[in-house]
């Protein structure tokens, strides 16, 4: 990991919350009852960071953008040294807090809780340099990381046969930001987005239905980037994805 001295926040940083992570952030830094709702939300974000080593090397072109990475990769990235000397691994909630920063460079968005992991043995420190810069431990993310991962295991589906047809009543923030997610330039040829019921445990949810050469966790790894600081309350989001072709699915034809 190369280190970069931190001495002062950087005099480009930006004032206001630039997204629903930073807010909750805000909130929990006026009163800690907020932590919760951080720890909540930290399970389903991307983070950004910038690769270096032989990692930076593999990305196409070195161009910005997200990635995701496969169980058995490893990456290098840049980091900040602390007061003590010791370096942090450097993550951001936005490229521009990195950009405020370090300037352009290459950047990369990866699961918050994949960076967790493979940084679990470092301090992280989260948007260095800026008004909302947070400090954690190696104890602190493993705190983390537990908290993340039981709301992950809260997350998945209901078990059992789902019923599939369409809404009521369109939801319109998710239409939009799937429609946005998704298209030719992310591989996607058709979409539907579904009401679902599984009638055994009586719980209420979402099915969304995804055609794409793509695999599984790729497209799950959109998806969640593009539902990041919707409120789900005690619903579930479940997502299909098949090759394209074949018959049409079910409810509301997004692409």
């Amino acid at each position: 990991m190369t280190d970069t001295t931190l001495n002062t926040p950087a005099a480009a940083a930006l004032n206001q919350p630039l997204n629903g992570l930073e807010q909750i952030i805000e909130a929990a830094m006026a009163d800690p009852v907020h932590w919760r709702a951080f720890e909540a939300m930290l399970a389903s974000v991307d983070l950004v960071v910038v690769p270096e080593g032989a990692f930076a090397a593999s990305l196409d072109g070195g161009v910005p953008g997200t990635r995701t990475l496969r169980p058995d990769q490893q990456m290098d990235l840049r980091g900040v040294t602390l007061e003590d000397g010791t370096v942090a691994a450097a993550v951001f909630t936005d490229p521009l807090r990195m950009q405020a920063v370090w300037g352009e460079m290459t950047w990369i968005a990866i699961s918050a809780r994949h960076l967790l992991r493979l940084f679990h043995d470092r301090p992280v420190a989260m948007n260095p340099g800026s008004p909302r810069s947070l400090l954690f431990q190696v104890e602190d993310v493993a705190a983390l990381l537990a908290a993340t991962d039981t709301v992950a295991q809260t997350q998945h589906r209901p078990t059992g046969t789902v019923q599939l047809g369409p809404p009521d009543t369109e939801p319109t923030v998710l239409m939009e930001r799937f429609r946005a997610a998704f298209g030719p330039a992310n591989g996607v040829t058709a979409a539907w987005l579904a009401r679902a019921h599984w009638a055994e445990t009586n719980r209420w949810g979402w099915m969304l239905d995804v055609r794409t050469d793509r695999p599984m966790d790729e497209i799950k790894a959109i998806v969640s980037r593009a539902i990041t600081g919707v409120n789900f309350e005690d619903e579930t989001l479940d997502v299909s994805v098949e090759k394209p072709g074949g018959k049409d699915g079910t409810g509301l034809r997004l692409i």
